[in-house]
């Protein structure tokens, strides 16, 4: 369950035979996805899942949802008193796991306030290492656009700044005449219209400081490689310098920490 400022997104994963982590996630990986906002009570949610999850054979019974392993990826506080009685109320399970930074994670975090790192930028990190293992960039768009940063598996750093529906809307609401825009890249250096100049100044000029981000990090720390995820990571993939575009790398990155977490608990290596 991966709970976004914006959308929140319920995965289940039925056949867990395939090795291949990311084949796995890609292919056999059933999503729901509905607004954050309107999550106000496990009865919420349970509404939500249950004519989702009834479809599957043997995951409803006595009104619960019966699930081998249960992982929680969440960056809004405030509703996680929810998620523990959703999963209280409604959820069978043994094993459950909230995603988060720790120590036995195999990444040397270089920061005194790693605990404070968003799990979902957690979740990309591992999701990063457990496909390319090391030396690496993570470029997220997301409701924020965030940058991370991995180096001979530590921690270097990142950035946050707003997204583009964030841009976009702030000049909506903050302007008497300006208009609401769909999220594309122009193209251009300069537009003669209105909604081209606005797109312009929220897509293509933010990518073009990415670009110039990713183009130093290149050169201080060599052959990095550039993944883009997120849900708008495929409508600029075009004008950003990546290297692979991988829109479910965060539920790959909370397979993998839910694998880490088992081998830990069971005291061996991963």
């Amino acid at each position: 369950m991966d709970i976004g400022n914006t959308h929140t997104v319920f995965g289940i994963l039925t056949n867990t035979t395939n090795e291949d982590m990311k084949k796995s996630i890609e292919n056999d990986l059933n999503e729901l996805r509905f607004s954050t906002r309107n999550i106000e009570t496990a009865e919420d949610i349970y509404s939500r899942l249950y004519p989702f999850l009834i479809g599957f054979n043997n995951l409803v019974h006595c009104g619960k949802f019966k699930l081998n392993s249960f992982v929680v990826s969440s960056v809004v506080p405030q509703i996680n008193f929810v998620i523990d009685r959703f999963v209280e109320k409604y959820i069978d399970c043994d094993n459950v796991c909230w995603v988060e930074a720790r120590n036995d994670l195999g990444i040397d975090w270089q920061t005194d306030d790693y605990k404070q790192m968003g799990a979902d930028r957690v979740a990309d990190i591992l999701g990063a290492i457990y496909l390319f293992e090391d030396n690496f960039v993570i470029v997220d768009f997301g409701t924020a656009i965030t940058i991370d940063v991995i180096v001979n598996r530590k921690y270097v750093g990142g950035s946050i700044s707003p997204g583009f529906m964030l841009l976009v809307k702030s000049l909506f609401q903050e302007t008497a005449k300006l208009p609401m825009v769909e999220i594309k890249p122009t193209f251009r250096l300069v537009d003669n219209t209105t909604i081209g100049q606005i797109q312009l100044g929220t897509v293509d000029i933010m990518c073009r400081g990415i670009n110039s981000v990713i183009k130093e990090l290149k050169q201080r720390y060599g052959g990095l490689k550039i993944i883009l995820t997120g849900g708008i990571s495929s409508i600029v993939k075009e004008i950003i310098e990546g290297d692979d575009v991988i829109p479910k790398l965060q539920f790959i990155g909370m397979s993998y920490y839910l694998k880490i977490i088992k081998s830990t608990t069971k005291g061996g290596g991963v």
